[in-house]
């Protein structure tokens, strides 16, 4: 059940997603009167924004539990989709009643918005449907995000076809409102009724009542080592696994955001724009449910190297996107990234710094993912006014993938073994890895 809740509840974030706001991205441009590098500004602006405040959203999981903190977000998130909704009407009157141009309304409209559904959605949602999954598994952990990776990646990659048919239908604007309903009214009682923090909240052992496994056929699970924010931070390898989730989430934002404009340089129409996404949550999948089935077997040092790879190809693609190998590069590169970075978001942080300060230690990372996400769309936007074009952006991309990759070689990201004798959160140094 409460695999069930974890992976409902990260779907239920697509609308604060990028994925989710690129399906609008065309129509909030003309009903907020702004250009296209105003509104990735202003998306840049609230995601900037989230990301300052959602460490502080981590420390109040740990403090509130999985499931007050999810139902709040549940519920703030719908209040933003409706702000929205509503913004093109509310650019308009106040634009009128304050003789401002409606250009600079829209933009401060769009900010407030973005930061909302982006800090909410992305951010708390997520982070708590996330945390509450991992705390709930050890041995099994990397099977539990394997299964929750099946309906998160198709979820995903095939949210813009029914985002897009809910605009036909109704409307941008009807659409926003009915997403909005569909959270108050369905997501939050379902949190309210199925989250729970921890199986120790219940009086429970984590994965009691399962067989035990046996440890030839899990031999990396919880070492009993428990790091605080402030101690990841002094470890080379959360900067390490940091930048490269950081670079990963602008180049994805980015793409997603400005697909259609991406895909126009090279012919292509909207609806084959789009099409991408597709293949690309088949691979994410395939990736995502491999790799995190075999997680609790594996160094993570293999997982981190394969992702620098693949967000290096992904960059690269883009040099030559008309190329019918060009898009096939970058369906596989980011099919391939987008798998992994959701697999490394679990079980990354639990097993290096274990799970008493997790929500502190998470959200931390996720507000540099969140900050990546936001300089994406403006930074892509800004090459584009530029150069005319994406290639220059893709190299950038691909070259700073490279530079992680070789400077990741030396380090080593294999747990720390709880000394013989100490019991679960006794402190060592971690110098070693420093």
């Amino acid at each position: 059940m409460i695999l069930i809740a974890g992976t409902v509840g990260v779907l239920a974030s697509i609308p604060g997603q990028t994925m989710g706001v690129s399906a609008f991205t065309d129509y909030l441009i003309k009903a907020l009167s702004v250009s296209r590098v105003n509104l990735s500004t202003a998306y840049m602006a609230g995601t900037l924004a989230s990301a300052l405040m959602i460490p502080y959203a981590g420390k109040l999981y740990d403090r509130h539990g999985a499931r007050k903190t999810a139902a709040a977000a549940a519920l703030m998130l719908g209040v933003f989709l409706l702000l929205l909704s509503g913004s093109g009407i509310l650019t308009d009157q106040l634009g009128a009643l304050l003789s401002v141009p409606l250009a600079s309304v829209g933009f401060v409209i769009a900010a407030l918005a973005f930061f909302g559904i982006r800090f909410f959605g992305q951010g708390v949602l997520t982070l708590v449907a996330r945390g509450m999954v991992i705390k709930w598994f050890d041995r099994r952990r990397g099977i539990a995000v394997a299964v929750i990776g099946v309906a998160t990646s198709f979820g995903f990659s095939y949210a813009p076809r029914p985002l897009h048919g809910l605009i036909d239908s109704f409307g941008w604007s009807q659409a926003l409102l009915l997403l909005a309903g569909l959270l108050i009214l369905g997501f939050l009682p379902f949190a309210a009724l199925l989250y729970r923090d921890s199986p120790e909240h219940c009086g429970l052992k984590v994965e009691e009542g399962m067989k035990e496994r046996p440890l030839k056929t899990s031999r990396i699970q919880d070492t009993g080592v428990s790091r605080t924010a402030s101690q990841a931070r002094r470890d080379i390898r959360f900067w390490i696994i940091i930048v490269l989730l950081f670079l990963w989430a602008l180049f994805n934002t980015a793409l997603t955001f400005h697909v259609i404009s991406i895909f126009a340089q090279t012919g292509a129409a909207a609806a084959q724009a789009l099409r991408i996404f597709f293949p690309i949550g088949v691979i994410s999948f395939a990736v995502r449910f491999v790799c995190s089935w075999f997680s609790d077997r594996i160094d993570l040092k293999h997982f981190i190297t394969l992702q620098a790879a693949a967000v290096a190809l992904s960059g690269a693609s883009l040099f030559r996107l008309e190329h019918p190998l060009g898009e096939l590069f970058l369906i596989i590169g980011m099919g391939t990234a987008g798998g992994l970075f959701s697999m490394l978001n679990f079980i990354t942080w639990p097993r290096l710094f274990g799970k008493k300060h997790l929500g502190a230690v998470s959200g931390l990372a996720m507000s540099f993912t969140v900050a990546g996400s936001a300089v994406g769309p403006w930074l892509f936007s800004l090459i584009f006014d530029v150069t005319g074009g994406y290639a220059a952006a893709g190299l950038a991309s691909a070259i700073a993938a490279a530079v992680l990759l070789v400077l990741s070689l030396p380090v080593s990201f294999s747990p720390e073994q709880r000394p013989a004798g100490t019991h679960a959160g006794s402190k060592r140094p971690a110098a070693q890895h420093r």
